[in-house]
């Protein structure tokens, strides 16, 4: 992933304790976000008003993160890492393997998503907004709530590994086979309108002909 001025300076003005390493290709420091989850639209949203902070899922948190711009994972996203070692002590707390919180336990990359297409224009804030930050909020819900409630509560998960990869190919052929408008809301219950959610992934399998599987 390639990084610009404009989002450097995006980088600085709003995670002023994030750097970005011109030499290294990294991103390092501490991650800082309030947010929380609406149920309602499926949807999380970041905020810190008097009343984000009474709702129930309201999550104020700092993860030391470390995301390595040039090094890919196996779903086309730069590696992130959480550095600080929480993550383990959210399992040892939780009673479950490092991999139930989408840490791969081999190199402690965090498994951000699933997605079927091999490229995909995106940069720094679109990255940290909508797969970074999701992410940590999960693992604070729960390190917060317990790992049912983060199941039941949150946004649903594929199956870990190659499972996962063909539970999100069915899902996309679904989607696929449904006829859509590009502002109608995704099928996939993400809250999303079309277009901005699995619309990418779909017209990829209509280039490459998979309609027909």
């Amino acid at each position: 992933m390639k990084v610009n001025d404009k989002e450097i300076q995006w980088l600085k003005s709003y995670f002023p304790n994030l750097q970005y390493e011109v030499k290294t290709k990294k991103i390092v420091g501490e991650l800082d976000f309030c947010a929380y989850y609406d149920k309602a639209s499926k949807k999380l949203i970041t905020g810190n008003g008097d009343e984000d902070r009474e709702r129930n899922t309201f999550i104020r948190d700092v993860f030391e993160i470390e995301i390595r711009l040039d090094s890919i994972d196996s779903n086309g996203w730069p590696k992130v890492y959480e550095i600080g070692g929480r993550y383990r002590k959210i399992a040892q707390r939780c009673k479950v393997k490092i991999i139930d919180l989408h840490i791969f336990s081999y190199d402690g990359a965090c498994c951000l998503g699933i997605k079927c297409t091999p490229e995909r224009n995106f940069g720094i804030k679109w990255f940290i907004e909508e797969l970074v930050i999701p992410f940590f909020y999960r693992l604070s819900y729960t390190e917060k709530f317990g790992i049912t409630a983060a199941r039941n509560d949150l946004w649903g998960e594929y199956s870990h590994g190659e499972k996962g990869q063909i539970e999100y190919i069915k899902e996309i052929f679904n989607i696929y086979k449904l006829d859509l408008g590009r502002n109608d809301l995704c099928p996939c219950g993400s809250g999303k309108k079309y277009k901005k959610c699995h619309l990418n992934e779909v017209e990829y399998m209509k280039r490459q002909g998979l309609g027909s599987l």
